[in-house]
């Protein structure tokens, strides 16, 4: 008896707690979320003279009982919190309340889905049955998600909110979902559906939407894709002044199309910049010349590579060789190839011949290999080979650079009959290595023969690569080709995935003369100096890491085709680069 009376006792302490109101006691933590729809409904119920729809009107009064409730326990608890001893096991009264409070959170939690779900089937209704104070009202509160249906409404019925900020907010990012809707169009090539998508966003304030208009009316209309980058312009798209100045600029109107270059050169637009370096360059006088080192000079410092070489040339020009050698660099570390001559015969004239030699290997020009040939007949940082310097002298030739044609015939004399006898030897080895393949296969291995018949070939022995530093093809001055220079290569004993690589053979160079180089292998990523420096991760294969949106290491930077997956399809590559330009303006959007 004595324990059930404790029990009793204890419940009827409970439910007198319950029955308590909190004494003006701000929400608890735990509830404070709560704490602007409390505002809201309470000022619904205090202010005269408002209309409120009875459904709303009582699920706030009922919300409000349903928090007020949950928030005594919480005071309760806070209370007695104080008073308890924390090295104390909780008393059974304690546990009993915690219990119930949590029990009451619970409750508010559905009572307040509950609230949401009302108020947003209310709104809607007011929109339908054409109630704007309604659609206001329940607008006021953030539970009330701001629709396509609202936003008709709004634009129809009540222009006075076009200027509301979740009018403004829904606009923009409708507009968004319009534009990436356009490009999805716009990557299967149906054109008019993404330019109606990119017209309607364009309605809405959208300027990136203008901009794409503006791209797509480029290839047939000038007129329309000028008007629409002017839009897109006046709307804070940089972008558009480039646009404008080649649309001008096929309307033959030079002078606007300046202006426009003029603008974005100003606002630091590198490849602005350059183009007006081109531009003065055309002309040659005092004041002409001035233009163009100003503008190069800004354009090479802003990071274009054609204006760091060509930056690097005028400082040449002017005897500033070290200066030169700096820009010059930068270009060749950003892909300008022209720059391996010009870096080549500066450090050759430097007899700097270690550097002299990697540039000038890598150059394409006649007048590069002619140096080359030189440093090879006379032994200048490499072991003198005259039958080397001897091929150097006919491909430069064959490139163009004529005074290289008498050389070639001096170095026929002097060429050892070793070095002629070690290239003859390499030439009968292949002509064997082919014959003896045919004569396993029964048939020429071509690839006509493998397809009517379905054989299949082995090939067995060491494989060649072209030589990675010297680009592996060479070509004449009318980019036919005349040779290939490859290195000898064995496979590597297998990893952990089972996987071997392929090692090339030190010093296994050789070339080989030929009209036509046919792709048999896959190739390796040649990776630029700027994806270490910016932090971008590659594999152990070389091709570069990207996440399912395409996206780098480095945040805003992406990567497609064969840089990422490896020799593949043109056509993978080009969908693969849509798919990232896809991401790019999502991210831009976003």
């Amino acid at each position: 008896m004595t324990i059930y009376a404790f029990i009793l006792s204890l419940l009827f302490s409970l439910f007198i707690t319950a029955c308590q109101t909190t004494p003006d006691a701000p929400l608890s933590p735990k509830l404070d979320k709560y704490s602007l729809i409390q505002e809201n409904c309470e000022e619904l119920r205090l202010t005269p003279g408002i209309h409120v729809p009875d459904a709303l009107d009582k699920e706030c009064r009922t919300f409000l009982v349903r928090l007020d409730k949950a928030n005594a326990f919480d005071y309760k608890l806070a209370q007695l919190s104080k008073k308890a001893d924390p090295t104390v096991k909780a008393k059974p009264e304690f546990i009993l309340l915690q219990t119930d409070a949590n029990r009451q959170h619970r409750k508010t939690e559905v009572e307040y889905e509950k609230f949401c779900d009302l108020i947003n089937e209310i709104s809607l209704n007011a929109i339908k049955e054409d109630q704007l104070s309604d659609v206001e009202l329940t607008l006021s509160f953030p539970e009330t998600i701001f629709t396509k249906k609202h936003y008709d409404y709004y634009k129809e019925q009540a222009p006075q909110h076009h200027n509301d900020h979740q009018f403004l907010v829904f606009e923009k990012k409708y507009a968004t979902e319009l534009v990436i809707k356009g490009l999805d169009y716009l990557s299967t090539g149906d054109k008019k559906r993404a330019i109606k998508q990119f017209k309607t966003a364009a309605k809405l304030h959208n300027a990136q939407a203008e901009y794409l208009v503006g791209i797509i009316y480029e290839a047939k209309h000038v007129s329309k894709a000028i008007e629409w980058h002017i839009k897109a312009k006046d709307n804070g798209v940089k972008s558009s002044r480039i646009h404008l100045a080649r649309l001008y600029q096929r309307n033959r109107e030079p002078k606007v199309s300046q202006s426009f270059y003029l603008e974005a050169a100003e606002d630091e637009d590198a490849y602005a910049q350059y183009i007006l370096y081109q531009q003065y360059t055309k002309t040659s006088n005092t004041k002409s010349n001035a233009q163009a080192k100003k503008w190069v000079k800004r354009s090479a410092e802003n990071g274009f590579p054609l204006g760091e070489y060509s930056y690097g040339k005028a400082l040449l020009n002017e005897k500033k060789r070290e200066d030169a050698k700096k820009w010059l660099n930068k270009a060749q570390e950003h892909g300008i190839s022209a720059a391996n001559a010009t870096l080549g015969t500066l450090y050759f004239d430097d007899k700097d011949y270690k550097k002299a030699l990697n540039y000038l290997t890598l150059a394409e020009s006649g007048y590069a290999k002619y140096r080359l040939a030189n440093m090879y007949e006379k032994g200048l940082g490499v072991e003198i080979n005259y039958y080397q310097s001897y091929m150097l002298y006919k491909e430069a030739t064959k490139l163009g650079y004529k005074k290289a044609k008498k050389d070639a015939a001096r170095l026929t004399k002097l060429k050892t009959s070793r070095e002629q006898a070690r290239y003859n030897a390499a030439k009968r080895k292949e002509k064997q290595r082919l014959d003896s393949m045919s004569k396993r296969c029964g048939e020429e291995p071509i690839l006509r023969n493998l397809r009517t018949e379905g054989m299949k070939i082995k090939l067995s022995g060491l494989v060649s690569l072209p030589m990675e530093g010297a680009h592996g093809f060479i070509v004449n001055s009318e980019d036919e080709v005349i040779g290939i220079e490859m290195q000898k290569t064995v496979l590597s004993a297998k990893d952990e995935s089972g996987r071997a690589s392929v090692e090339i053979i030190k010093g296994s160079d050789f070339r080989v003369e030929a009209d036509v180089i046919i792709f048999a292998l896959g190739f390796s990523p040649s990776n630029p100096n700027f994806l270490a420096e910016n932090g971008i991760e590659v594999n152990k294969w070389g091709a570069i890491e990207v996440d399912k949106n395409h996206e780098t290491s480095a945040s805003g930077v992406y990567a497609g085709g064969d840089c990422k997956r490896g020799s593949d399809l043109v056509v993978t590559a080009a969908a693969e680069g849509k798919d990232a330009a896809s991401f790019i303006v999502k991210s831009l959007l976003s």
